[in-house]
């Protein structure tokens, strides 16, 4: 008669109280969309499209703000980075005062009378 090695069961006995990380879910933790974020894109866009500068430069304002209160733990995977609002805030911005820094102002010429 052959006698092995015993076979024990390796497998963990608390297997059934492990469960994987997860955040609780309470109000504090749910997910929530950036209003700063999302208002600073729409008034980048509608200051670029109505030429204003004043809408760019506030949702420049808006951009910063959204930046720096981020919370990547509460937002949803689909929330773009606060760093993009940002760029575009800077890109109207750019867009808006390009031509007044480029093109050179208009000279009229003096008119001679004929004589």
């Amino acid at each position: 008669m052959s006698t092995g090695a015993p076979i024990y069961d390796k497998a963990d006995p608390r297997l059934d109280k492990i469960y994987p990380f997860h955040l609780p879910y309470t109000a504090e933790w749910e997910e929530q969309k950036d209003w700063f974020s999302q208002s600073s894109m729409m008034s980048a866009g509608a200051g670029m499209f109505l030429k204003n500068p004043l809408i760019a430069w506030a949702s420049m304002i808006s951009a910063v703000i959204g930046l720096v209160n981020q919370q990547p733990l509460r937002a949803p995977k689909d929330q773009s980075s606060p760093l993009v609002t940002l760029g575009l805030s800077l890109a109207g911005i750019i867009a808006l005062n390009m031509p007044k820094m480029i093109l050179a102002p208009e000279v009229s010429s003096p008119v001679t009378p004929m004589t």
